[in-house]
């Protein structure tokens, strides 16, 4: 599982989330919730995805790795 370190370092950065699933999902990390902050207790973190409304948020234990891209 990935550390929530990691998960705070993708805020304001464009990712590539592949979720344990094979799903991947690009968007603009905007939001990073803490584990504390977050009920239940798992961090997480929200994308805006390119031409869709909204966000979409992803639990720490849904995901595999993240990749940075431009």
């Amino acid at each position: 599982m990935i550390k929530e370190i990691e998960m705070y370092k993708t805020q304001g950065k464009n990712i590539k989330v592949i979720c344990i699933d094979g799903q991947e999902i690009k968007g603009y990390c905007d939001i990073f919730t803490q584990a504390l902050d977050n009920e239940p207790e798992i961090a997480s973190i929200a994308l805006k995805i390119p031409d869709r409304s909204g966000y979409i948020e992803i639990m720490q234990p849904e995901i595999k790795s993240i990749e940075f891209i431009d």
